[in-house]
Protein backbone atom coordinates (compact mmCIF):
# COMPACT_ATOMS: atom_id res chain seq x y z
CA UNK A 1 0.00 0.00 0.00
CA UNK A 2 1.48 3.28 -0.64
CA UNK A 3 1.01 5.68 2.59
CA UNK A 4 2.34 8.65 0.66
CA UNK A 5 -1.75 9.99 0.62
CA UNK A 6 -2.08 8.99 3.93
CA UNK A 7 0.60 10.25 5.31
CA UNK A 8 -0.55 13.70 4.16
CA UNK A 9 -3.68 13.18 5.21
CA UNK A 10 -3.44 12.09 9.24
CA UNK A 11 -0.80 14.27 9.89
CA UNK A 12 -1.20 14.39 13.82
CA UNK A 13 -0.90 18.72 13.68
CA UNK A 14 -4.54 18.36 11.39
CA UNK A 15 -6.00 15.21 12.84
CA UNK A 16 -8.66 13.88 15.49
CA UNK A 17 -8.92 10.86 16.70
CA UNK A 18 -13.06 9.79 17.47
CA UNK A 19 -13.60 7.47 19.83
CA UNK A 20 -17.20 6.18 19.64
CA UNK A 21 -19.82 4.98 22.29
CA UNK A 22 -16.99 2.93 23.99
CA UNK A 23 -19.53 1.82 26.89
CA UNK A 24 -20.85 -0.41 29.38
CA UNK A 25 -24.24 -0.46 27.35
CA UNK A 26 -22.72 -1.71 23.95
CA UNK A 27 -19.72 -3.93 25.69
CA UNK A 28 -21.22 -5.46 28.06
CA UNK A 29 -23.58 -8.10 29.51
CA UNK A 30 -27.07 -6.27 30.35
CA UNK A 31 -26.14 -3.85 28.23
CA UNK A 32 -28.24 -2.27 25.51
CA UNK A 33 -26.58 -4.41 22.58
CA UNK A 34 -26.64 -7.65 24.71
CA UNK A 35 -30.63 -7.20 25.55
CA UNK A 36 -31.56 -6.03 21.81
CA UNK A 37 -29.59 -9.92 20.93
CA UNK A 38 -26.10 -8.50 20.05
CA UNK A 39 -22.98 -10.37 20.78
CA UNK A 40 -20.48 -8.29 22.87
CA UNK A 41 -17.59 -10.60 22.74
CA UNK A 42 -16.10 -8.20 19.52
CA UNK A 43 -17.15 -4.63 21.54
CA UNK A 44 -14.49 -6.24 24.15
CA UNK A 45 -12.08 -7.33 21.91
CA UNK A 46 -11.85 -3.91 20.37
CA UNK A 47 -11.44 -2.04 23.74
CA UNK A 48 -8.37 -3.79 23.67
CA UNK A 49 -7.26 -2.78 20.63
CA UNK A 50 -8.02 0.49 21.01
CA UNK A 51 -6.07 0.38 24.41
CA UNK A 52 -2.97 -1.00 22.41
CA UNK A 53 -3.57 2.01 19.81
CA UNK A 54 -4.34 4.51 22.46
CA UNK A 55 -0.54 3.91 23.77
CA UNK A 56 1.12 4.82 20.68
CA UNK A 57 -1.44 7.31 19.19
CA UNK A 58 -1.09 9.78 22.52
CA UNK A 59 2.34 10.30 22.36
CA UNK A 60 1.85 11.85 18.69
CA UNK A 61 -1.74 13.02 18.66
CA UNK A 62 -3.42 16.48 20.55
CA UNK A 63 -7.02 16.15 19.67
CA UNK A 64 -8.41 12.92 21.10
CA UNK A 65 -12.58 13.33 21.66
CA UNK A 66 -14.51 10.54 23.31
CA UNK A 67 -17.99 10.62 22.20
CA UNK A 68 -20.34 9.36 24.95
CA UNK A 69 -24.00 8.19 23.69
CA UNK A 70 -26.16 10.50 26.36
CA UNK A 71 -29.74 9.99 27.05
CA UNK A 72 -31.79 13.02 28.38
CA UNK A 73 -35.47 12.08 28.78
CA UNK A 74 -36.42 15.96 27.18
CA UNK A 75 -34.47 15.00 24.04
CA UNK A 76 -35.73 11.50 23.81
CA UNK A 77 -37.08 11.49 19.81
CA UNK A 78 -40.76 9.98 19.07
CA UNK A 79 -39.41 8.80 15.86
CA UNK A 80 -36.98 6.51 17.54
CA UNK A 81 -38.91 5.50 20.33
CA UNK A 82 -42.04 3.82 17.87
CA UNK A 83 -39.13 2.41 16.00
CA UNK A 84 -37.83 0.32 18.93
CA UNK A 85 -41.57 -0.21 19.83
CA UNK A 86 -42.14 -1.56 15.99
CA UNK A 87 -39.23 -3.56 16.20
CA UNK A 88 -39.86 -5.04 19.95
CA UNK A 89 -36.95 -3.41 20.89
CA UNK A 90 -35.87 -3.25 24.40
CA UNK A 91 -34.36 0.13 24.71
CA UNK A 92 -34.71 0.66 28.27
CA UNK A 93 -32.05 3.07 30.08
CA UNK A 94 -29.70 2.34 32.69
CA UNK A 95 -27.39 5.07 34.07
CA UNK A 96 -25.31 2.13 34.96
CA UNK A 97 -24.63 1.28 31.82
CA UNK A 98 -23.41 4.88 30.19
CA UNK A 99 -19.75 4.87 31.68
CA UNK A 100 -17.09 4.34 29.52
CA UNK A 101 -15.87 0.14 29.29
CA UNK A 102 -12.05 0.06 29.46
CA UNK A 103 -11.30 2.80 26.76
CA UNK A 104 -11.28 5.86 29.85
CA UNK A 105 -10.07 9.48 28.79
CA UNK A 106 -6.98 10.70 30.25
CA UNK A 107 -6.71 14.24 31.05
CA UNK A 108 -6.41 16.58 27.94
CA UNK A 109 -8.82 14.65 26.17
CA UNK A 110 -12.25 15.84 25.20
CA UNK A 111 -15.52 13.92 26.11
CA UNK A 112 -18.53 15.22 24.03
CA UNK A 113 -22.01 13.92 24.96
CA UNK A 114 -23.75 12.99 21.91
CA UNK A 115 -27.70 12.20 21.83
CA UNK A 116 -28.19 10.65 18.04
CA UNK A 117 -26.07 8.19 15.90
CA UNK A 118 -24.62 11.12 14.43
CA UNK A 119 -21.53 12.51 16.54
CA UNK A 120 -22.52 15.69 15.23
CA UNK A 121 -26.49 16.01 15.58
CA UNK A 122 -27.19 18.71 18.30
CA UNK A 123 -23.70 18.72 19.74
CA UNK A 124 -20.65 21.28 20.13
CA UNK A 125 -18.08 18.66 18.06
CA UNK A 126 -18.10 20.59 15.00
CA UNK A 127 -16.92 23.63 16.47
CA UNK A 128 -14.28 21.91 19.12
CA UNK A 129 -12.95 20.64 15.98
CA UNK A 130 -13.09 23.74 13.86
CA UNK A 131 -11.11 25.76 16.37
CA UNK A 132 -8.65 22.95 16.76
CA UNK A 133 -7.67 23.66 12.67
CA UNK A 134 -8.82 19.52 12.77
CA UNK A 135 -8.55 18.79 8.94
CA UNK A 136 -9.27 14.81 9.21
CA UNK A 137 -11.26 12.62 11.14
CA UNK A 138 -10.10 9.02 12.85
CA UNK A 139 -12.77 7.34 13.70
CA UNK A 140 -13.02 4.22 15.58
CA UNK A 141 -15.29 2.75 17.75
CA UNK A 142 -18.93 1.32 18.18
CA UNK A 143 -21.01 0.35 15.96
CA UNK A 144 -19.48 0.69 12.90
CA UNK A 145 -22.76 0.08 10.74
CA UNK A 146 -24.39 2.44 13.34
CA UNK A 147 -22.88 6.19 14.85
CA UNK A 148 -19.53 5.58 13.67
CA UNK A 149 -20.75 5.47 9.98
CA UNK A 150 -23.68 8.36 10.76
CA UNK A 151 -20.32 10.09 11.93
CA UNK A 152 -18.35 9.48 9.38
CA UNK A 153 -21.55 10.13 6.42
CA UNK A 154 -21.45 13.99 8.36
CA UNK A 155 -18.00 14.69 8.91
CA UNK A 156 -17.35 14.25 5.11
CA UNK A 157 -20.38 15.99 4.49
CA UNK A 158 -18.92 18.94 6.15
CA UNK A 159 -15.43 18.67 4.40
CA UNK A 160 -13.51 16.62 6.87
CA UNK A 161 -11.48 14.17 5.46
CA UNK A 162 -12.68 11.01 6.70
CA UNK A 163 -10.19 7.83 7.68
CA UNK A 164 -11.70 4.40 9.56
CA UNK A 165 -8.92 1.96 10.67
CA UNK A 166 -11.22 -1.06 10.41
CA UNK A 167 -9.53 -2.92 12.94
CA UNK A 168 -10.64 -0.40 15.57
CA UNK A 169 -14.09 -0.34 15.06
CA UNK A 170 -17.08 -3.33 14.94
CA UNK A 171 -20.41 -3.86 14.09
CA UNK A 172 -23.47 -5.35 14.97
CA UNK A 173 -22.35 -8.29 13.25
CA UNK A 174 -19.45 -9.05 10.85
CA UNK A 175 -21.53 -8.55 7.92
CA UNK A 176 -22.94 -4.96 8.86
CA UNK A 177 -19.14 -3.85 9.47
CA UNK A 178 -18.05 -5.66 6.59
CA UNK A 179 -20.54 -3.89 3.99
CA UNK A 180 -20.56 -0.72 6.32
CA UNK A 181 -17.27 -0.26 5.34
CA UNK A 182 -17.21 -1.16 1.70
CA UNK A 183 -19.87 1.63 1.63
CA UNK A 184 -17.46 4.38 3.57
CA UNK A 185 -14.69 3.00 1.52
CA UNK A 186 -16.69 3.63 -1.82
CA UNK A 187 -18.67 6.69 -0.98
CA UNK A 188 -17.36 9.32 1.89
CA UNK A 189 -14.26 7.58 3.86
CA UNK A 190 -10.75 5.66 3.69
CA UNK A 191 -10.66 2.47 5.42
CA UNK A 192 -7.56 1.64 6.53
CA UNK A 193 -5.50 -0.80 9.19
CA UNK A 194 -4.21 0.69 12.23
CA UNK A 195 -0.66 0.06 11.70
CA UNK A 196 -1.04 2.09 8.74
CA UNK A 197 -1.20 5.16 10.83
CA UNK A 198 1.57 4.04 13.22
CA UNK A 199 3.64 3.72 10.24
CA UNK A 200 2.96 7.00 8.39
CA UNK A 201 3.45 8.77 12.14
CA UNK A 202 6.90 6.93 12.09
CA UNK A 203 5.71 4.19 14.99
CA UNK A 204 6.41 0.58 14.85
CA UNK A 205 3.26 -0.94 16.98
Amino acid sequence: MNLTNLRIKVAPEQSALIIIDMQKDYCSEGGAFHRMGFNVEPAKALASRLNGFLTHARKVLKCIVHMKMTKIAFLSSPAGLEHYQRLGIDRQYDPAYSEFYEVIPEEGEAVIPKYRHSGFVSTYLDQFLRLRDVKTLIVTGLATNVCVESTAREGFARDYHVVIPEDLTEGTSPDAKKWSLININSFFGEVVQSADLLHCWGIEG
